[in-house]
C-alpha cells in the first residue's frame, strides 16, 4: 500500500501546476472496487462523490486507502462548503475537496480557510491517517505541510458563480475552478444545451477569470472528443463519470451482441 506522506507533496497539486493535463472519474457508487479499477486505468485522480452519491464516512475513507494502493489521488466533493464537512472529509483522508455551487467569494474564502489548519484556516487539528494518528509526526511538522498538500477545487455553475468568478478566482488556496456545465446550463435556462450561445458565453467567461489568475480550469466530459474539445480551450483537469462510463459500456455490449445475433 503507497501511505500518502503529505511532506512529500500533492502530485496532483504539481501535475496542475506543472499544465497538466490531470485526467480523472467522478466516483459515485460506493465500490473499492470502481476505485481500484480507475486507478489501474491510469486515472490521476478520483473524486469520491459525496454531493450525489449514497456514500457513508466510512466507505469515503474505504475508498481514500483504495486509490492510494493504486497510486490515484482521492478528492472528496462535499455536498456543500462547510466547515464541518471539509473538516470531516480531510479527516477521512482525502488529499484534497471538491466544493460544489460556489457563488460568492465569501463563500469561496469560507471553503478554503476549512481546508487550512491556523493560523491559516479554521480546520479542527486532531490525530488523523495523514499523520500516521501521532505516530509517524507530531503537529508542528503535520500542520504546515498539511495545508501546503491539500488541493481545492471550486465548482463555478450558476449564474451567481460566474458572476462572482473574477474574484473567487484570485483567491489564494484556489488550485483549480471547475465549471458545472449541467447545472450552469440548467441556471441559464438551457438545460443540457452545452452548446447553447449562452451557456457559451459564461463558459468562456469562466475560463478568462481562471486563466487572468493563473488558475487552471476543469470540466466534465463524457468521452475523448469532448475532452480534447476542452482541453484546445485551456482546461487542464478533465473528469468523466463512473455512472456513464458503466451505463455507456453496458449498452454497447448488449446492442452489439443483438446486432451480432439478429
Amino acid at each position: 500500500m503507497t501511505w500518502f506522506d503529505v511532506r512529500q507533496g500533492n502530485p496532483l497539486k504539481a501535475l496542475l501546476k506543472n499544465g497538466g493535463p490531470a485526467i480523472g472519474i467522478f466516483v459515485r457508487m460506493p465500490s473499492l472496487e470502481v476505485v481500484e479499477m480507475c486507478g489501474h486505468a491510469g486515472c490521476d485522480f478520483i473524486i469520491i462523490d459525496a454531493e450525489h452519491g449514497p456514500l457513508s464516512w466510512e466507505r469515503v475513507a474505504a475508498m481514500v486507502v483504495a486509490a492510494e494502493n493504486v497510486g490515484t489521488t482521492p478528492l472528496l466533493r462535499v455536498s456543500n462548503g462547510t466547515r464541518d464537512l471539509i473538516s470531516r472529509g480531510l479527516d477521512a483522508g482525502a488529499h484534497g475537496v471538491m466544493v460544489p455551487q460556489v457563488e460568492s467569494i465569501e463563500m469561496a474564502q469560507a471553503a478554503v480557510t476549512a481546508t487550512r489548519y491556523g493560523p491559516e484556516g479554521t480546520r479542527g487539528t486532531a490525530g488523523s491517517s495523514r499523520n500516521g494518528f501521532g505516530m509517524v509526526m507530531g503537529y508542528a511538522e503535520y500542520v504546515p505541510a498539511a495545508n501546503d498538500a491539500v488541493l481545492v477545487v471550486l465548482q463555478i455553475e450558476t449564474v451567481a458563480g460566474v458572476e462572482s468568478v473574477k474574484e473567487v478566482a484570485g483567491i489564494e488556496g484556489v488550485d483549480c475552478i471547475f465549471i458545472g456545465l449541467t447545472d450552469l446550463s440548467v441556471s441559464l435556462g438551457h438545460p443540457g444545451e452545452y452548446g447553447h450561445p449562452e451557456v457559451e458565453e459564461h463558459v468562456d467567461r469562466i475560463f478568462d477569470a481562471a486563466t487572468k489568475h493563473g488558475v487552471p480550469v476543469g470540466v466534465p466530459v463524457t468521452d475523448p472528443s469532448m475532452a480534447e474539445s476542452y482541453l484546445e480551450r485551456g482546461a487542464r483537469f478533465v473528469a468523466t463519470g463512473d455512472t456513464g462510463i458503466f451505463g455507456r459500456g453496458v449498452r454497447s455490449f448488449v446492442e452489439g451482441v443483438r446486432e451480432s445475433s439478429a
